[in-house]
């Protein structure tokens, strides 16, 4: 097996930590980088190395990309809807993600190997999915070897519906009737690995099970015992909220206004992954 050089971005998230297992019992030489030394402490003793800088910040990452053959990002603001990051999807994901590009260039990385998302075509206005295409555009022009994995959706992601089938009630965006097939990260994890040495340019991956967004949701009432009910929130509720919070809370805004449109839209892939989501929920539920 040859052992490449390897630098991932994003390490502590889902996808990554999952990712950074895979390699190293590979026995892959894997440094990361983190943007804190709170996320950087998780990692030691599992990464070959650790480095600690804020791909933001122009010219902080360069260090970091000595010696690399091939960059991994799973850099990314998460769609969970917490209050406390303001800022965009363009000014976390497009900003960070160029930064490190810049520095993979200059550093002479042969390959860039970037954690996207599958664009529907009745989400893929979004700025979220904006932010991940604006990047992908970038990386295609860079002259680099790249593959992009675009998962539909990732199962942490729906993390909230086992809390709100504990509570017994489950909202909806729109009429609930939108299909998609979730993947499990360690699922999105693998596809990433197969593409570290060469691989096709973009690979979609969907998870093994096309449900409704209902279907969704009653499988997390049935991870917690409950029968529970569903209430559908008209998507429009969603868009206004956005607008109006655009100019106060950018990554609120923009979250909201990508729930609004993939809820209600089909974003279903090719199944590559195989791990079902009843068992997360359940996992979950425990």
């Amino acid at each position: 097996m040859t052992v490449q050089r390897i630098l991932l971005a994003g390490a502590t998230g889902v996808v990554g930590t999952e990712l950074l297992r895979l390699l190293r019992a590979r026995e892959q030489f894997v440094r990361t980088l983190s943007r804190s030394q709170g996320n950087a402490a998780r990692l030691r003793g599992l990464a070959s190395e650790v480095v600690v800088a804020d791909a933001a910040e122009p010219g902080a990452v360069s260090a970091a990309l000595e010696g690399i053959d091939t960059v991994i990002s799973c850099l990314g603001a998460n769609v969970s809807m917490t209050l406390r990051e303001r800022r965009s999807y363009h000014d976390v994901d497009v900003v960070a993600n160029t930064s490190l590009l810049e520095a993979a260039k200059r550093a002479g990385v042969k390959r860039f190997v970037y954690l996207s998302a599958q664009p529907g075509p009745g989400y893929a206005h979004t700025r979220y999915l904006a932010a991940h295409l604006q990047v992908e555009e970038r990386i295609r022009a860079s002259g680099l070897s790249f593959s992009f994995v675009r998962p539909t959706g990732i199962f942490s992601a729906l993390n909230d519906m086992v809390a709100m089938a504990r509570a017994g009630v489950g909202t909806v965006p729109g009429d609930g009737l939108a299909r998609t097939n979730p993947v499990h990260p360690v699922d999105v994890a693998e596809a990433l690995a197969e593409v570290l040495a060469g691989g096709p340019d973009v690979v979609p991956v969907g998870g093994p099970d096309v449900m409704t967004r209902d279907e969704v949701m009653r499988l997390a009432f049935d991870a917690v015992g409950k029968k529970g009910y569903i209430v559908h929130i008209p998507a429009g509720v969603f868009r206004s909220t956005s607008v109006l919070l655009e100019g106060i809370h950018p990554r609120m805004s923009d979250l909201l206004e990508f729930v609004a449109a993939v809820m209600t839209s089909d974003s279903v892939a090719p199944a590559r992954g195989t791990r079902p989501l009843r068992a997360w929920f359940e996992a979950l539920a425990r």
